[in-house]
Parts: C-alpha cells; sequence; structure tokens
C-alpha cells in the first residue's frame, strides 16, 4: 500500500504539542503513537501552516524554547513523508530561517516565500530582514 492509500486525518496542534512535550501521560502515550504512524506513513495527517504557527508561538512563548530547539523539534515531523501540508518546502525552510533565532517565525515565513516563490524580493519595513541569506528587501515598488 502507497502512502498516499492510507487514510487522511487533520492534525490539531495539542497532539503535536503533547508529542513534543510529553505533557499528560496518557495524552502524551496516544500523541507518541500517532505521530509515529505519520512518521513512518502508516497515516497521513494534514497539518494546517496556521496550526504550525500556533505549535510554533506555544513552544517559544508558553514553554519558553528557543527557535533552534523549536526548529530542530518540529522539521523531522514537518518533513515526515505522512504529513501533508501544502507549501511543505516553503515551511521548512521558514523553520531553518527560524532556527537562526533573529527574526520570529511570521517573518520567517514571509522570507521563506519570498526566497522560494518571488525570485527573493520582499516588501517590508524590518530593516534585519535583509540579513536572511536569498532575501531581497525593499521598502518600495
Amino acid at each position: 500500500m502507497k502512502v498516499s492509500d492510507n487514510p487522511l486525518f487533520a492534525l490539531d496542534a495539542n497532539i503535536i504539542l503533547r508529542y513534543l512535550i510529553q505533557d499528560g501521560e496518557a495524552l502524551a502515550e496516544k500523541a507518541v503513537r500517532i505521530m509515529e504512524a505519520v512518521e513512518d506513513g502508516g497515516i497521513r495527517a494534514c497539518l494546517d501552516p496556521v496550526t504550525l504557527a500556533e505549535v510554533v508561538w506555544v513552544l517559544t512563548s508558553y514553554y519558553g524554547q528557543n527557535p533552534a530547539r523549536v526548529s530542530d523539534s518540529l522539521l523531522p515531523l514537518v518533513k515526515a513523508e505522512g504529513l501533508v501540508l501544502g507549501g511543505k518546502e516553503r515551511y521548512v525552510r521558514a523553520l531553518e530561517i527560524f532556527a537562526g533565532g533573529t527574526i520570529n517565525f511570521g517573518d520567517a515565513c514571509a522570507c521563506a516565500t519570498a526566497a522560494l516563490e518571488c525570485s527573493g524580493r520582499l516588501l517590508s519595513f524590518d530593516r534585519k530582514l535583509s540579513r536572511v541569506a536569498g532575501v531581497k528587501r525593499s521598502e518600495s515598488v
């Protein structure tokens, strides 16, 4: 059976968070089983980009994790064969940019979009985004 033939489920942030944080023994065990099935392609899980942003926000704000740790935790999940995420390459790149710790995840997503889909062109007043590799920030057209 091909991975694409396996059932598709929408994935909520709390599953990913319980998996990563191991908070609440019974729910953490369930989350591990679910995420292992996603990682090995036993099921397909559809992750909405807003849900991914929620996970990043909770890990950094509530749990106080630094961007590099968040990126290291999430990249294997985002890259998993069973994870369906529109624009997956963009969000992989955004997590890689975010790992540098100099910009927030929203800005990292904008930079990834610029680099991968807009020949590097980014309209922004945020000068620090000029330091992102592959991005040509401009304040006007």
